[in-house]
């Protein structure tokens, strides 16, 4: 949408609204090279690199008026970078002598103002009395997303002290692209992720190329390394304690022996950590004078969700485009994404199973949530009748992924909480056999496995994953990712592997785990969830069957049933996936309504040849 479309909105954001410019400026720009923005407007080439209409004639005004001082500290960065983290960190520095750390709960600065008002920027504040800058005392924190060859002249010359941030680009580039979605308005739509790519492989972004931005700071770095500071998001992330001395030593107020005994390093690391700032009320529901709010600063990256160890695992393991945007990795035979990688890790070291656990393993679109309903009604027969269904029973107000949560999925699992469950503890999982912790695969506990017809479960898990794309992913193509599937490619996949991992268990212990097919569940579920019923250990008494039991279950548990209520119908997961989204009627051969038969001859062989003489066949 151009700025024409855009004519008679008044509630537009003042980071979206025209300022007026001089006759020199638009002459100026005029002159310039120009791309369409990514935001509003147009960007124009200056000095080598892009800006919007309204940065540039700051950047020119800031660079005929600016007087720099030698005790002058610049924080540079591009943007989404680690801008807000630096900012804060520095500002809590700088000023610990006047702020203590450690009080804040109650008056730091950084408790009731967002770091961007503590640390404003050399050219980006609307209408900068530079008189007044001139006013501040020493040292002066001041923050750019100038590149080093557009820094007033005064700045170069002076003794200032220059830290500069860099991030991997290709981080940089996603937190950008959502930050700039954030930015644009309802009317305006969403960028479409492949053209902002585009345009950011060819250098066109706000204070872009990255690359040159980047190489013009680390150049300067190495011929004045008493001046100018290069860090990485990445390292300062892995070991920020180091790092942090490292920017005070440099900009010359290094941590004595005394801060040290008491921990200062620490205590500003927790004042600035993302958790602390992101919560707090200025950063929840305030606003910059620019318009912006301030909780679009704070975004967890997956960078920054990710361990050493998990990080160092990625890069050694062969990877695929996943069917939705990022990569799967190739871990013990199995392609997962990298947030099932971290989960696993920590499940593995944390995760204490007991005898009385019960586990619902399935592939991703092979019946979990129908699975998840009905084992959950089974065993919490005596506490929640199922004849309540129509008020009282949590499978009325709650998604069965709620009530029976994932191993390997939910975000930030405490593993503390779990272990205070009574037992039967209901616990989920799409993990491979051989993924499993091992103190579970020695462990009594019992394993309900619950597989799918390939081609059904292919067919599922395409609409499914076009249900999560946004409007701007567009769709993706049954050709493609059928393909995919047939290598194995998919998460968990592949599905052959996965599912006789689990049928061969099934065979050598009988007693842990029950291995059930969809399609025989689908014909008899009466016979299927008794036989559940006895291998978890709550057999049906005949008590029970003489009540219709088992009816009860089937029809508090039915798709109509599930599917129609109100917290599927409108509710959402933690992830964001709305629940409606889990429900689709999952028909037996629906797959004949959607694969060539080209396409399914080609899946049976593949299937026929990777099950051989296991005795599994679908």
């Amino acid at each position: 949408m151009e700025k024409s479309d855009l004519t008679g909105l008044s509630d537009l954001p003042k980071y979206l609204q025209e300022e007026e410019v001089s006759e020199e400026f638009k002459e100026l720009i005029s002159s310039l090279p120009t791309e369409k923005g990514w935001l509003l407007g147009n960007l124009y080439q200056y000095q080598g690199f892009w800006h919007p209409s309204r940065s540039l004639q700051k950047i020119v005004t800031c660079q005929n008026q600016f007087e720099a001082r030698d005790s002058d500290i610049f924080l540079a960065t591009l943007p989404k970078s680690g801008t807000t983290w630096l900012k804060a960190m520095v500002f809590a520095l700088v000023n610990r002598t006047k702020y203590d750390p450690k009080s804040n709960q109650t008056q730091h600065p950084l408790v009731s103002n967002n770091p961007h008002e503590l640390v404003r920027y050399l050219e980006l504040e609307p209408r900068i009395d530079y008189n007044q800058v001139d006013t501040y005392p020493p040292p002066r924190l001041i923050a750019t997303h100038l590149p080093f060859v557009s820094l007033p002249e005064s700045v170069k010359k002076s003794g200032s002290k220059l830290v500069y941030l860099c991030r991997n680009p290709k981080d940089n580039f996603v937190s950008l692209s959502q930050f700039v979605n954030k930015s644009r308005t309802e009317e305006m739509g969403s960028n479409l992720l492949e053209e902002t790519f585009d345009k950011f492989c060819r250098g066109v972004n706000i204070c872009g190329p990255f690359w040159d931005h980047a190489l013009g700071y680390w150049k300067q770095s190495l011929e004045n390394p008493e001046r100018v500071l290069f860090l990485k998001y990445e390292e300062m992330k892995e070991d920020p304690g180091n790092h942090l001395r490292k920017i005070a030593e440099f900009i010359g107020c290094p941590i004595s022996k005394e801060e040290e005994s008491f921990d200062l390093v620490d205590q500003i690391l927790e004042l600035c950590s993302f958790d602390h700032l992101s919560n707090l009320e200025v950063n929840r529901t305030g606003k910059l004078s620019s318009g912006h709010n301030n909780s679009s600063f704070f975004r967890r990256g997956e960078e920054e969700q990710l361990s050493k160890d998990c990080r160092e695992l990625i890069s050694s393991l062969p990877t695929q485009k996943d069917w939705l945007p990022g990569n799967l990795y190739q871990y013990q035979g199995f392609w997962l994404p990298s947030h099932y990688l971290q989960n696993i890790l920590t499940c593995r070291n944390q995760f204490q199973p007991r005898q009385s656990d019960i586990f619902l393993v399935t592939l991703p679109k092979s019946g979990t949530t129908w699975l998840k309903a009905m084992v959950f009604a089974l065993v919490n027969r005596t506490q929640y009748d199922p004849k309540s269904n129509q008020t009282q029973h949590p499978l009325v107000s709650n998604n069965p992924h709620e009530l029976v949560p994932f191993l390997e999925l939910e975000p930030r699992i405490d593993y503390n909480q779990i272990d205070s469950c009574p037992p039967p503890r209901l616990i989920a999982t799409h993990l491979p056999l051989i993924s499993l912790p091992e103190s579970v695969k020695k462990s009594g506990c019992k394993i309900v496995y619950l597989c799918r017809n390939p081609k059904d479960t292919f067919v599922s898990l395409w609409h499914f994953t076009n249900k999560m794309r946004t409007e701007e992913m567009g769709s993706i193509s049954i050709e493609e990712t059928f393909e995919s599937f047939c290598r194995g490619v998919n998460v968990c996949g592949p599905v052959w592997d996965h599912a006789l991992g689990f049928w061969k268990e099934s065979l050598e212990n009988p007693e842990r785990v029950l291995f059930l097919k969809y399609e025989e569940l689908k014909e008899d579920p009466e016979n299927h969830l008794r036989r559940i019923a006895e291998v978890i250990g709550c057999p049906i008494s005949m008590e029970e069957e003489s009540f219709d039991l088992v009816d009860q279950i089937l029809e508090l548990c039915s798709f109509d049933r599930l599917s129609n209520l109100e917290v599927n119908r409108i509710g959402k997961q933690p992830s964001g996936l709305n629940n409606s989204s889990f429900f689709r009627r999952g028909e037996v051969g629906d797959w004949k309504n959607h694969l060539t038969p080209q396409m399914a001859l080609k899946l049976d062989e593949i299937i026929k040849e990777k099950l051989g003489d296991s005795g599994l066949a679908f």
